[in-house]
């Protein structure tokens, strides 16, 4: 029995390696939207800029930066958005009631 032309030998019982697995797969438009919308949350609240905010995702996931990111990463790259913008909030209120703060005391 000849292997299919174009097709290259593998084992027998090894798994055939597809990489459009679906973990293998780009971000879904629906994925990159709503990390980018998580992202643009984040830096209307912080100093950060969208470079350094997708520079964090990566280093926190343990990715390369040129590596990209794939539907299998979602799960937990939409996770360390969702704690970023958590503390980013939180940050924000705390200057907020320490400008207040400062406010009431300097007045009297």
């Amino acid at each position: 029995m000849q292997p299919i032309q174009g097709a290259t030998p593998r084992p027998p019982g090894e798994p055939a390696s597809t990489p459009s697995a679906a973990g293998e797969q780009p971000l879904s438009t629906q994925q990159r939207t709503v990390l980018e919308r998580l992202i643009t949350r984040i830096i209307a609240l912080s100093q950060q800029q969208s470079a350094e905010v997708w520079a964090g995702l990566k280093h926190d996931l343990g990715l390369k930066s040129e590596t990209p990111l794939l539907s299998r990463h979602f799960p937990a790259a939409e996770q360390n958005l969702n704690q970023r913008l958590t503390s980013a909030q939180t940050t924000l209120a705390t200057r907020q009631i320490i400008q207040q703060f400062e406010r009431f005391t300097a007045t009297g």
